[in-house]
């Protein structure tokens, strides 16, 4: 990584590997909000090159320290939906299925009421 203005502060440690998280968790414990909230603590919080970083920074927040708080809260997420899928796989299924099922049943927005 090249030098940059806005530089990430060693102070709250590197990004997760995120490749490996999705290695172990998808699909059953990653939901669109998770994997979104990722998304803005890496690509939008950590992304030395980001706008909205040099915002924050400017405006005198620690994008860092936002990032790792969560990041923090989607890997613990992750985790204790892993150990529901452990003890009680079966029942985590159904609440699986019943909201595919749910989702699926939504009018597509595009379609004439």
């Amino acid at each position: 990584m090249g030098k940059t203005r806005y530089p990430r502060d060693p102070a709250y440690g590197k990004p997760p590997n995120w490749s490996k998280l999705y290695d172990r968790h998808c699909p059953n414990e990653t939901c669109p909000a998770s994997r979104h909230t990722k998304m803005v603590a890496d690509d939008v919080l950590r992304d030395p090159k980001s706008p909205v970083r040099a915002l924050l920074i400017e405006a005198g927040y620690e994008p860092d320290h936002w990032a790792a708080s969560l990041e923090s809260t989607v890997q613990s997420l992750w985790e204790a939906r892993a150990e529901l899928w452990r003890v009680d796989p079966v029942g985590q299924q159904a609440k699986r299925d019943a909201q595919i099922t749910a989702i699926k049943t939504l009018p597509h927005p595009g379609a004439p009421t």
